[in-house]
C-alpha cells in the first residue's frame, strides 16, 4: 500500500512539472528571437493603415518595436509572424510579400511586409493567405471571427 502511494505522488509531481513547462514554452519567447537592441515598447515607426475594410499594422523590426506588436496583438483579430529556419536558428523577416483573399478570391490586400510581425483587423469571414519570401510561397487559411484572436506563423528554410 505504501509502495502505491508513493508512485501515486510521483505521478503527480511529474504530471505538474510537465503543464507548468508546457505553459511556460507557449507563455514566454524564448530570449535569443528577441532582437538586442532596445528594451522598451516603442510603437512610433509603426502606424495603422487601413485599406478598404482592413486595418493593418505591418513591423516589429528591433526588440521595442517587436515587443509592443507583440503587446497589440490582442487589439487585433489576425497576427501573423514570418521567420527563416536553418536548424535551430530561427530569424524573423521582412519585405515579405503577403496577399490576403477572401473567400469569393477577390484580393482584400496586397502589400510588402515593412518586419516580422502583421497584425490585421478583417471583416468576419474565411480568408487565403499567401506569403512569398525568396520567390517560396505559403499558404494558409484562416477563420476571422468575432471577439476571436488568430495567429498564422509562417516559415520558411534558410537558403545556404
Amino acid at each position: 500500500m505504501n509502495y502505491l502511494k508513493h508512485i501515486i505522488v510521483a505521478a503527480s509531481a511529474l504530471l505538474a512539472v510537465s503543464v507548468s513547462m508546457h505553459t511556460y514554452a507557449y507563455t514566454v519567447v524564448p530570449e535569443e528571437m528577441v532582437p538586442e537592441d532596445a528594451a522598451e515598447p516603442d510603437m512610433s515607426a509603426v502606424a495603422p493603415v487601413t485599406v478598404g475594410d482592413v486595418t493593418y499594422l505591418s513591423g516589429g523590426i528591433g526588440k521595442s518595436e517587436s515587443v509592443a506588436m507583440r503587446g497589440s496583438a490582442k487589439n487585433y483579430a489576425l497576427e501573423i509572424v514570418f521567420v527563416e529556419k536553418s536548424g535551430a536558428l530561427e530569424e524573423y523577416l521582412s519585405e515579405v510579400k503577403l496577399q490576403i483573399q477572401d473567400s469569393s478570391k477577390n484580393s482584400v490586400l496586397d502589400i510588402d511586409t515593412q518586419g516580422p510581425y502583421f497584425l490585421a483587423n478583417l471583416p468576419q469571414g474565411k480568408y487565403l493567405v499567401s506569403a512569398e519570401y525568396n520567390g517560396e510561397v505559403k499558404t494558409q487559411l484562416v477563420a476571422i471571427s468575432k471577439n476571436k484572436h488568430a495567429k498564422l506563423v509562417f516559415w520558411w528554410r534558410m537558403v545556404e
